[in-house]
């Protein structure tokens, strides 16, 4: 009971210091004369490619603190783990974490009006469970094909057009913002683990760090390429967690997941040659694109807006992608221009797409 006791407080304490965080970015921005086409602290998003940053110094401190701990604590670790234990016994712990946290994915698509989803991640957790021994397995996905419906709170909060707030570079967790911060606070009491905690913490902080390791385990070397590639680490990270965000709101938002032209297991783009109807057999036979990045200078349900944006594009000699969202009912466009692998050569190509007017432009992967 003492553990418990304590741990409440705590907890407490860390909510309002994080709602007093988010209140403080909205005078902030606010005080900088925040008008009507300015991205707002906690309105409507609206992408503009611009990060609110006040807390650069502090951030950045945050940022090397994390990078030496990778580097010395956590990837030694990872590399001892790996060298003991098979990947797939690693992977099975992975599945049997992320099945841990089902109320969460379950709540939150609920939340969002995904009854669907939310039935979905239901029957997962329920399988899972059984047939698939504690989550150890995922016959769910295997042998059912319910693919996991991936949703927390900070992306609620997203959908329903609550703003980000300000960056923040939380020790030991990484890069989030404030409104992602009261999202996992949120997210704490739909988690087992947390009530482990709460019981143990001790037990509660082993758990946290052992899947910690895990992860790691099965993703080395995917920090140290994204390092190298970068000319400003932070400022990379940084820009990189906030188009992840958004596009995991965005998807939402949207609804279901978007359909690719594919071959294997590799999601590849395709160039439209022809498009009053960009639906149709003429697709499968399009050049494939392997680019990692793009920039997405607009979407619409209007095919010839859609075909306008890319004849604009061809008279400043730039290529251009359509990807293609389907919506049962009807057809979902986004155009984008592919370039290449590296995330800085993107950014710049973002920035001249905006300077040529297309005020939508906006990194994608």
């Amino acid at each position: 009971m003492k553990n418990r006791d304590s741990f409440f407080p705590q907890l407490c304490r860390i909510c309002f210091c994080c709602l007093a965080i988010w209140l403080g970015s909205m005078s902030v921005v606010f005080g900088q004369g925040v008008t009507g086409n300015d991205d707002p602290a906690f309105g409507e998003e609206q992408d503009i490619g611009l990060v609110s940053d006040p807390l650069e110094p502090i951030n950045r401190a945050f940022y090397h603190f994390n990078d030496k701990l990778y580097f010395w604590a956590v990837k030694p670790v990872s590399q001892g783990y790996a060298y003991l234990i098979a990947e797939d016994v690693r992977m099975c712990v992975r599945s049997f974490l992320k099945n841990l946290l089902a109320p969460v994915r379950i709540v939150n698509n609920l939340l969002q009006g995904k009854v669907a989803n939310s039935g979905v991640e239901t029957a997962r957790f329920v399988i899972n469970s059984t047939l698939g021994i504690a989550g150890l397995a995922d016959p769910a996905k295997n042998e059912f094909g319910l693919s996991p419906k991936d949703e927390d709170l900070g992306q609620t909060l997203g959908v329903y057009g609550v703003g980000e707030g300000i960056y923040i570079c939380w020790p030991f967790f990484g890069p989030s913002n404030v409104r992602d911060t009261i999202g996992l606070a949120g997210d704490f009491f739909l988690s087992p683990v947390s009530y482990l905690a709460m019981s143990d913490a001790g037990a509660g902080v082993a758990v946290e760090a052992g899947r910690e390791v895990n992860n790691t385990s099965l993703t080395l070397g995917d920090y140290e390429d994204f390092k190298e590639s970068a000319i400003d680490p932070y400022v990379s990270l940084r820009d990189a967690y906030r188009q992840y965000r958004q596009k995991k709101i965005r998807d939402v938002a949207v609804g279901s997941d978007s359909v690719y032209i594919s071959s294997s297991d590799r999601i590849e783009k395709i160039y439209v040659q022809n498009m009053p109807v960009p639906v149709s057999s003429e697709l499968d036979s399009a050049p494939v694109l392997v680019d990692d990045f793009f920039v997405q200078v607009g979407t619409s349900v209007d095919a010839e807006q859609v075909l306008a944006m890319r004849q604009k594009l061809l008279a400043m000699d730039t290529e251009a992608v359509v990807k293609v969202y389907d919506r049962g009912d009807y057809k979902f466009y986004a155009l984008q221009v592919p370039v290449g692998k590296k995330f800085e050569i993107a950014k710049q190509e973002e920035q001249r797409l905006c300077a040529a007017g297309f005020s939508e432009a906006r990194v994608v992967q």
